[in-house]
C-alpha cells in the first residue's frame, strides 16, 4: 500500500501493523520476566499485558485509520489492516494463560531435591 497524503495516518499502515505485532508477544513475555523480580502486586504487569494485547486491534485501528472529511465515507477494504491482529489477539491471549498457568503449577508443586546415588 502508497501512503495517500490527502488521508494522513498516525503511521503508515504496515509500520503500524509491524509495531502492533511485535509488541503483541514482546508485551506479555515482558511480563513474564517482571512479574518474578516484583515482591507485591505481581499481577499488575500480567493486567497491563493483558489489556495491551486486547485492545491491540483498537489501537491498530487508530494508528492506521486516515483523517477524513466529516462528509466523506471509508473506503470497503480499509479495515482489512486489523485482520491479522485480530487473529493473533485471541492466539496470543490463549498461550499467555496456558505459560502462566504453567508457570504457577511449577511454583506450587516443586521437584524434590536430586539426591545423588
Amino acid at each position: 500500500m502508497e501512503y495517500d497524503p490527502h488521508y494522513p495516518t498516525i503511521l503508515p499502515e504496515f509500520i503500524a501493523l509491524s509495531l502492533v505485532f511485535v509488541l503483541n508477544i514482546l508485551i506479555p513475555v515482558s511480563a513474564i520476566f517482571a512479574a518474578r523480580r516484583l515482591k507485591r502486586r505481581r499481577w499488575l504487569p500480567h493486567t497491563i499485558a493483558f489489556l495491551w494485547v486486547f485492545f491491540s486491534p483498537l489501537t491498530l485501528a487508530v494508528l492506521t485509520t486516515p483523517t477524513m472529511a466529516a462528509d466523506e465515507v471509508a473506503a470497503p477494504g480499509d479495515g482489512f489492516i486489523v485482520l491479522p491482529i485480530l487473529w493473533e489477539t485471541p492466539t496470543v491471549l490463549v498461550v499467555y494463560a496456558i505459560v502462566l498457568l504453567g508457570l504457577r503449577a511449577k511454583r506450587q508443586n516443586p521437584s524434590p531435591p536430586h539426591l545423588p546415588s
